[in-house]
């Protein structure tokens, strides 16, 4: 699936990503936990991209336990969850797990969206808009972008598919690889495996 399809907001049904299953097993999960990822992820719906997935879910009000204190933002309106495939592969394969590469990738995009501060006016036009925040996603995600408000929708799916998906998505998928490749050498029981 293309950008252009996101920007549209043309959803399709996702299926539960391998790895996702592949960690279910590795963590020994049960029947009530298998129960529990398809019952919420079975409608999903959402794109589908080369690196992975983005599940869309629309809120009509705010749900329990929002990201952050929308202060004078208005009601959580959408949160995309980013659902990075090839790179939740590569730290399964690297021993690790979703919960560190949701907390690297969180940590790695606040570290981005610090640097932007830094940068002339004119550079931070193409910036993280007040209207969206980035925080952890849900239990398949990497990482989240919440929406606040109805009317921002368009302008936040154009930012995400306009910017973030082609500008800072690959900076992030690199720097986890990065990341996962030092300590996935640092740990000799996984260099041994390899």
């Amino acid at each position: 699936m293309q950008t252009n399809h996101f920007e549209s907001g043309s959803t399709v049904r996702l299926l539960i990503p391998e790895p996702v299953w592949r960690e279910w097993k590795i963590n020994g999960g049960d029947a009530d936990s298998l129960a529990e990822v398809q019952v919420e992820h079975g409608a999903a719906m959402g794109y589908e991209f080369e690196w992975g997935q983005i599940i869309e879910e629309i809120f009509a009000d705010d749900p329990p336990g929002a990201p952050c204190d929308t202060g004078n933002l208005p009601s959580l309106a959408l949160c995309w969850h980013f659902v990075l495939s090839g790179v939740h592969r590569e730290f399964l394969d690297g021993g690790g797990k979703l919960g560190e590469l949701s907390d690297l990738a969180v940590a790695i995009l606040e570290d981005i969206e610090d640097s932007r501060d830094e940068l002339p006016e004119a550079a931070r036009e193409d910036g993280l808009p007040t209207c969206i925040a980035l925080d952890e996603g849900n239990n398949i995600s990497a990482f989240a972008i919440f929406v606040f408000g109805r009317s921002n929708i368009a302008r936040a799916r154009e930012w995400v598919g306009s910017f973030f998906i082609p500008g800072v998505l690959p900076l992030l998928l690199d720097r986890l690889r990065g990341e996962n490749e030092a300590a996935s050498g640092a740990n000799p029981a996984v260099t041994e495996l390899h």
